[in-house]
This record gives C-alpha cells, sequence and structure tokens, in this order.
C-alpha cells in the first residue's frame, strides 16, 4: 500500500478502517470525518475545496490507492468539525402539507370557528321568518276583506232587518223622508205616492218637507225656540228587542225607542214630555225582501192583528 503521504494519491475521502471515512487533503489525514452510513443519513456533504492544481499539462498518475487509515491516523480521535446546518426536510409528495400562520385550513373550512356547511350561517332562519311573515301578511289580507265585505253588506246594501228597522227609526226621528222613502217596499211607497198625491220619492220629499215647515214655524212661535235647535237637546236610541224572520223573505222587529230632553225649556218638558224629561214607545214594524233587501212593508205593524 502506498504511504499517505505519497503525493501521488490525490486528496479524497476514504474509509478510515472503522466503517467510516476521513478526508485526505493529498498530503495529510484531515481532522473531517464522515460517520458511517445508514439508511436514515442524509446525503454526504460537499469535499471541500481542492487546491489548485499547478498549470501545465498534468503527469500520469499512477494507481490511486486509499491511504491505511489504521496505521497512519493516531489512535485517539480529534474533535470533528463543526457539523453544517441542517437542511429543512422536503416534504414527501403527496403528503398533505401542514398549514402555515396566516394561511387557511383547508378548502370548505369556516374562519374563525363558524359552523361549516356550503351556503348560509348557523341559526340564520331567515327562510322561516319570511314563510311567516308572508303567511301573517295573506292573513291580514283576508280578514281585511271580509271586514269590506261586512260593511259593504251593512251600509251599502242595507243589512239585515234589525238594520234596516233602525235606519228607518233613525229617519223618521230626524224627518228625513227621503230616506223613509227609500227604505218602504214597493207596496208600501205606492201606498204613500197614492196618499201624497206623488210620483216618486223625491217628490214625496219635497212635499212633506213642505208641509212640515208649518209645523216647524208654529213650533218656534210657541216655544221661541227653532226645531232644529230641540232636536238637538233630544238624545234619541232605538234598541232591536227582538227580531223574528218567518221564511225567507219576511221579518218581524221589535222595538224600543228612548228619550230624553236634555235642554231647559220648561214648557217644552210640560208640553211634549209631560213634565218629564223622559219617554219612551215601544212597537212593531214588519219588512219583506225584495231584490236582496230588506224593506219596510208595514211601519205601525200590528202583531195581534195579524
Amino acid at each position: 500500500m502506498s504511504d499517505p503521504n505519497q503525493p501521488s494519491t490525490p486528496p479524497g475521502w476514504y474509509p478510515d478502517g472503522q466503517g467510516g471515512q476521513r478526508w485526505w487533503d493529498g498530503t495529510q489525514w484531515t481532522e473531517h470525518t464522515q460517520p458511517p452510513a445508514t439508511p436514515a443519513a442524509p446525503a454526504a456533504p460537499a469535499a471541500p475545496a481542492a487546491p489548485a492544481a499547478p498549470a501545465g499539462p498534468a503527469p500520469d498518475l499512477p494507481t490511486q490507492i486509499a491511504p491505511n487509515v489504521a496505521a497512519n491516523y493516531p489512535s485517539q480521535p480529534q474533535q470533528p468539525p463543526a457539523q453544517q446546518p441542517q437542511q429543512p426536510q422536503q416534504a414527501v409528495y403527496g403528503a398533505p402539507a401542514q398549514p402555515g400562520f396566516g394561511q387557511p385550513a383547508g378548502f370548505g373550512q369556516p374562519p374563525f370557528g363558524g359552523t361549516g356547511g356550503s351556503g348560509g350561517s348557523a341559526g340564520s332562519g331567515g327562510g322561516k321568518g319570511k314563510l311567516i311573515a308572508i303567511i301573517g301578511g295573506g292573513v291580514g289580507a283576508l280578514l281585511l276583506v271580509v271586514i269590506l265585505l261586512f260593511v259593504l253588506f251593512k251600509v251599502v246594501l242595507g243589512g239585515g232587518p234589525d238594520d234596516v228597522a233602525k235606519d228607518y227609526l233613525n229617519a223618521q226621528f230626524e224627518f228625513d223622508y227621503d230616506k223613509q222613502c227609500d227604505l218602504l217596499s214597493k207596496d208600501q211607497q205606492d201606498s204613500t205616492f197614492e196618499f201624497s198625491e206623488a210620483d216618486d220619492c223625491d217628490e214625496y220629499a219635497e212635499k212633506a218637507e213642505d208641509d212640515f215647515e208649518d209645523s216647524q214655524d208654529a213650533f218656534e212661535d210657541e216655544y221661541d225656540q227653532s226645531f232644529d235647535d230641540f232636536l238637538g237637546d233630544v238624545d234619541h236610541e232605538v234598541e232591536i228587542k227582538d227580531v223574528e224572520e218567518k221564511g225567507d223573505d219576511e221579518a218581524i222587529v221589535e222595538y224600543k225607542e228612548t228619550y230624553e230632553y236634555t235642554g231647559d225649556n220648561d214648557d217644552i218638558i210640560d208640553n211634549e214630555f209631560d213634565g218629564d224629561t223622559k219617554d219612551s214607545n215601544t212597537g212593531f214594524i214588519k219588512l219583506v225582501k225584495e231584490d236582496g233587501d230588506w224593506k219596510v212593508d208595514d211601519p205601525f205593524f200590528d202583531p195581534e192583528a195579524d
């Protein structure tokens, strides 16, 4: 074996006889070593730069023989050189990478502890609230329609026999002849027109108001008060006591009227109310249904004579 100091042995890594390798710099052994190779050991670090070769053609070199480490290196091991910084471990292909700081945890994961799932946040309840609002709006609209139909039936169409009877009695108290005539049945209108020598309700109302002017003038002369002011001092109320419908087109309504004079004219109290400020009367009205509407057929109906 050649002498390790022999110049023909070039620099390089050579077995040290203990399973490892040591660096031969061309003239002597150095303290640089490599541990025995293992399956998990990293690749050998690059060799230190060799001294620049002298200029000129390189001479033929004899066969290179590894130095005899055991024979030429001292038995006492030297301090190994400082280890190179360990390179970061490369991720294995196909293995999931760990998320870094500030990076999303992964596709589909909600941020800041939110609940997962596609679309919508947890506990929103928006769809149900809209459904309730729609249902509530529909119920409100239906209720409004029912109220409007009720008002239409009561006001425009005249309502039931009790309502028509009450309207007639109030029109009678207010001396509203035109309204009284409109609420009469066809037979009762014909009788009224014949008695008053009128052709329709407008002519009847006009003649009745003319005749009533004479009564108003007489009332004002007697009590020194206009008749309109007198009516303003009287509280009038109609109470429906009973309604008896006979079939689909006839009804008998029992009523009670009450009057209370709130004025201070003693002569009116004595003459018109017999010394009392309150008065009342009861009676019956017969109604018939014509073209779907209730009409007053007999305002002074006597059930005992029927």
